[in-house]
């Protein structure tokens, strides 16, 4: 749309704006305010020589021919993407455009002769093209609906077979005291806790004097409630940003979440089945 449509657009959906608030509205094109100014002191000269705008005062009003004129290049807009999406290689993977601008075509065609008009002359699509997409777009559907079928089963075969899954809670008193009886039933008696962040592993070590190996640092689980203390306290910013390794399961912290990551049948005897 050229800057000039632009503006009677504008004009058009705010009858009577002021000059300063047109201003406002187009000076995001350019790259200075008297530049804008400048754009705009042009477009609105020539507008209102062409009989497309009319001023009153310090407001702007479209006149019939200025809206017209932007109507009209609204609807060769609306029948070129139209006619261009049917006209793909595959419109089954635009049916949602295609379906919106079926449905704003209709809804415009009644209430404007002109488009009608213009859309009864400018199509290059036929019903039966729509009808053929319709049968297509069943095809594919009947195909996703086969191969979701097939995906649950899949699924249930990687559930028999002990694949890994995920399950996230919020991190609070009741995860924290999940994450400790799960620690507890480990016997472990150090943990080892990975951190993403280097500058949070030095923060967390020095609270507690202690050395860091790389990105990890092994602390006593008996120190556990330290960590949740300074994970839970804010400041981490970033995805994952504590794990820590247990024998069967990592526990990914990252607040206000925690995740369980394991084998499916020893987070389904946690947790149950996922919902």
């Amino acid at each position: 749309m050229t800057q000039r449509n632009n503006i009677l657009l504008i004009v058009k959906q705010s009858p009577g704006i002021d000059y300063n608030s047109l201003l406002n509205k187009v000076s995001s094109s350019y790259g200075s305010v008297n530049s804008a100014r400048a754009a705009l002191s042009r477009a609105l000269k020539d507008l209102n020589a062409l009989g497309m705008l009319k001023r009153k005062g310090n407001n702007f009003f479209v006149t019939e021919k200025g809206a017209a004129e932007i109507s009209g290049e609204m609807k060769n807009k609306l029948l070129i993407k139209l006619n261009q999406s049917l006209a793909s290689k595959n419109p089954v993977d635009e049916i949602d455009k295609v379906v919106e601008m079926l449905s704003t075509l209709i809804q415009r065609s009644k209430q404007d002769r002109d488009l009608l008009k213009a859309a009864r002359g400018s199509t290059e699509f036929y019903l039966s093209d729509l009808a053929e997409l319709q049968t297509n777009l069943g095809k594919r559907i009947h195909t996703l609906q086969y191969l979701g079928k097939i995906m649950g089963q899949h699924i249930s075969s990687l559930e028999e077979l002990d694949f890994n899954d995920r399950r996230r809670l919020s991190l609070n008193s009741e995860s924290k005291k999940t994450i400790s009886n799960l620690i507890s039933e480990s016997g472990l008696s150090e943990i080892s806790a990975e951190f993403r962040n280097p500058a949070l592993l030095e923060k967390f070590c020095s609270s507690l004097a202690l050395k860091s190996q790389g990105n990890s640092v092994s602390i006593a689980s008996s120190k556990l409630p330290a960590l949740l203390k300074f994970i839970d306290g804010g400041g981490l910013g970033e995805r994952n940003a504590v794990s820590i390794y247990l024998p069967s399961l990592i526990l990914r912290i990252d607040a206000p979440y925690v995740y369980f990551i394991g084998p499916f049948g020893k987070l389904e005897s946690l947790f149950g089945k996922a919902p």
